[in-house]
């Protein structure tokens, strides 16, 4: 029993050492966006149309666009709109087409599409690709520094 204890934590402890090793080793500009959000953290996003940046993830390589995204109680809706270049928006799928079924059908389809600190769930689609949805006019700001005295005799003159 203890053995069988054994093994399952270090496949455990294996499965998610290399998910973080495979997310380390995303070019593009996916890992500046989610490591910024998980640094700052994001408010709520509350109900109605939002921007947000759609990251694409295909053979380790990200491309990230802008898009609109409706939020109704914490959770976005489909369509996800993506935005052209002549301004217009279209829907994501013309992009992202159909989901992986065998990644869907492990998820939690009450909770597929919550939004939790300004990001969606990591997407995958059959043909390979990843995405994410990132609501970035709700991040937290930069944390500021403290402002540092200089030493009393270059402040006090007298």
């Amino acid at each position: 029993m203890k053995g069988k204890l054994m093994s399952a934590l270090f496949l455990l402890s294996l499965i998610i050492s290399v998910s973080k090793v495979q997310a380390q080793d995303v070019e593009g500009c996916y890992m500046g966006y989610y490591n910024v959000f998980n640094e700052r953290g994001a408010s709520a996003v509350p109900n109605g149309e939002h921007d947000v940046v759609i990251s694409i993830i295909r053979d380790g390589k990200s491309t990230c666009y802008f898009g609109k995204a409706k939020v109704q109680n914490g959770s976005f809706q489909s369509p996800v709109m993506i935005q052209k270049d002549d301004m217009s928006y279209v829907p994501l799928n013309t992009v992202f087409r159909s989901l992986d079924q065998d990644w869907l059908g492990r998820q939690d389809l009450e909770t597929l599409y919550e939004v939790h600190d300004g990001m969606s769930k990591m997407f995958y689609a059959e043909d390979g690709m990843s995405g994410r949805l990132f609501f970035y006019t709700f991040i937290h700001d930069k944390p500021r520094a403290n402002r540092r005295a200089p030493s009393a005799d270059v402040l006090i003159k007298r």
